[in-house]
């Protein structure tokens, strides 16, 4: 299994439009609206990286995204 965040950069307004159509996408495990460089990270969980990129793909055709960035998870640890 794959673990992704997907970071992204919104058109200021459509913030809102986007997140509901993520809402949609199989395999999105998280939406967190955040500060700084970036206007949304999506977390997905996903079982081949060309299922990866197809969720990317449609992550990029939603409305005011204007850069998405994929970070694949190697290892993750818990404290």
């Amino acid at each position: 299994m794959i673990n992704a965040y997907i970071l992204i950069t919104m058109e200021p307004g459509d913030t809102e439009k986007a997140i509901s159509d993520m809402r949609k996408i199989e395999n999105v495990e998280k939406i967190s609206i955040v500060a700084g460089e970036y206007d949304i990270i999506v977390r997905v969980k996903i079982k081949s990286l060309d299922k990866l990129l197809k969720v990317t793909n449609k992550i990029q055709m939603a409305k005011g995204v204007k850069k998405t960035t994929t970070q694949v998870i190697e290892k993750e640890l818990t404290l």
